[in-house]
């Protein structure tokens, strides 16, 4: 056989796991064995924030590609990043999650979560570093025997 063949079918194989991008997904087991029926990502415990104000908590839907940039996604998704101030995570959603977008309100709502998102984290950053300067950085810091 062929070995271009068999390399093909591989890839195939592998990167076809998963149902697509707005399947209905559910998470199976628990702990760090959970895993969902998803080909990237499972959105039940994400919450995304719609152009118009609205939340919607845990979707249950499936994402479709990480770590996307605003228009990196193909035609019929939007990449959203999620306000976590710990990570930086953005996913490519169906435009219509939310409703009928124009296209201009996609490329905002785009921009708007990863502006969102980038703000969280370097807040989070700043408090951070607050924080380290006021702790000591090691016991010889410190003198346990007041004088």
């Amino acid at each position: 056989m062929n070995k271009s063949f068999v390399v093909l079918a591989l890839i195939l194989v592998v990167g076809g796991c998963g149902d697509p991008i707005g399947s209905a997904c559910k998470f199976t087991g628990s702990g760090f064995t959970a895993s969902d029926n998803c080909r990237y990502r499972c959105l039940e415990h994400r919450s995304i924030n719609c152009p118009d104000g609205s939340e919607i908590k845990g979707p249950k839907i499936c994402s479709g590609a990480r770590q996307c940039d605003p228009g990196g996604c193909t035609i019929g998704q939007a990449c959203y990043h999620v306000s976590d101030p710990f990570n930086k995570e953005s996913y490519c959603l169906p435009v219509n999650l939310c409703g009928d977008l124009s296209a201009e309100e996609i490329a905002q709502w785009e921009l708007g979560s990863k502006t969102a998102s980038d703000k969280l984290i370097a807040e989070w950053q700043a408090k951070k570093q607050k924080i380290q300067k006021t702790v000591p950085t090691s016991a010889a810091d410190t003198d346990p025997v007041p004088d």
